[in-house]
């Protein structure tokens, strides 16, 4: 196997499944943890991610598809997909149908109570003209506004640093695809949005 990325959280590999190139997903141990309390999270973690990868694939939203789950070792095998970052990829030319493609797909996740967790144009894979989500390690799934205004509240924050000479017309046209694919329900999360962003301000 080769290590391809070790993150915070996990460390990627390129491996194989079944004779098809796979990605290899391992939850790191976190050292400053006790040893039971850690090995709960952790299986817990990878056997959420798992579901929430299925659950949003069975959504119509693309994500890899999940070949095999160990939670005992906290182990992910899933496709591994060939794709740029739509970090790298998004500029001045492109940004309006990719943007409003991925407010589009977020309001997918979040009408069904999907909620991603580490939204970012790093976990959002351009494949084929298609957006492909990944990285749900810190999703959940849950029915508050709150839980999906926070959403996209860190997509924000990270979307403005990434890509400030896209600010704020980008951001506007992943609103636009959001509220479109959504309706009223998504025009009250957005709202929220500046109710989080007031209460902390004052906190």
């Amino acid at each position: 196997m080769k290590l391809l990325r070790r993150g915070a959280e996990a460390e990627l590999y390129l491996s194989e499944f079944e004779g098809k190139p796979a990605l290899l997903k391992k939850r790191v141990e976190k050292s400053y943890r006790a040893k039971e309390l850690d090995s709960e999270i952790g299986i817990g973690r990878t056997g959420l991610e798992a579901r929430l990868l299925s659950r949003a694939r069975k959504l119509g939203i693309k994500t890899p598809q999940v070949y095999s789950v160990d939670k005992g070792k906290r182990e992910i095998v899933m496709e591994f997909i060939e794709g740029e970052r739509a970090k790298d990829v998004l500029n001045s030319k492109n940004y309006s149908k990719i943007c409003k493609g991925i407010g589009k797909d977020i309001a997918k996740m979040h009408s069904y109570d999907l909620v991603h967790g580490d939204l970012t144009t790093s976990n959002i894979l351009i494949h084929n003209n298609s957006l492909v989500f990944i990285d749900f390690g810190l999703g959940s799934a849950s029915k508050k506004i709150e839980d999906k205004a926070v959403d996209l509240l860190v997509f924000k924050k990270t979307f403005e640093a990434t890509h400030a000479d896209l600010m704020p017309k980008g951001w506007e046209k992943i609103l636009e695809g959001y509220e479109a694919e959504m309706g009223k329900e998504g025009e009250k999360t957005v709202a929220h949005i500046a109710i989080i962003e007031k209460r902390a301000r004052y906190h």
